[in-house]
């Protein structure tokens, strides 16, 4: 695939996530791709999900509470019960406290190789601190 079709790919897979009422037939016509073509990458590269994640991430509904509590702020109607936005506060508050063990690993996987490009000796000293810690984080998910 040339780069021309691999930018067009990645641009319409970013519409298509970011616009959650955007259809594949009408990505197609933007992008000017086949129905086809636009089903296979989006087959392939799992739109759905990359969707459901980006507009259900955290940031994402911090973002959208932010922008309600706003416009309640400038004297608007709210969109949500204020008991339903307490709820999902707390729910956000909690996500934010935690850190999935998964996650972690792989932060200090790549933070241990990063340390070894530099400095190899401190890397080694490291490594079991990190170990330590990742048993930490999975402790406190249990």
């Amino acid at each position: 695939m040339g780069l021309k079709k691999d930018s067009i790919r990645q641009k319409a897979m970013d519409y298509f996530i970011e616009n959650l009422d955007a259809t594949q037939a009408e990505v197609a016509e933007l992008y000017r791709v086949t129905p086809k073509t636009l089903g296979e990458w989006h087959r392939k590269d799992d739109w759905e999900q990359k969707r459901m994640d980006y507009h259900t991430s955290p940031v994402k509904i911090k973002q959208l509470t932010q922008r309600e509590l706003l416009s309640v702020a400038q004297g608007n109607a709210p969109k949500l019960p204020a008991d339903t936005m307490s709820k999902l506060m707390a729910v956000l508050d909690r996500c934010d406290k935690k850190a999935d063990p998964i996650v972690v690993a792989r932060i200090l996987k790549d933070l241990d190789n990063f340390i070894c490009q530099i400095n190899p000796a401190l890397a080694l000293e490291i490594v079991s601190y990190h170990k330590q810690f990742l048993m930490h984080r999975i402790n406190l998910e249990s």
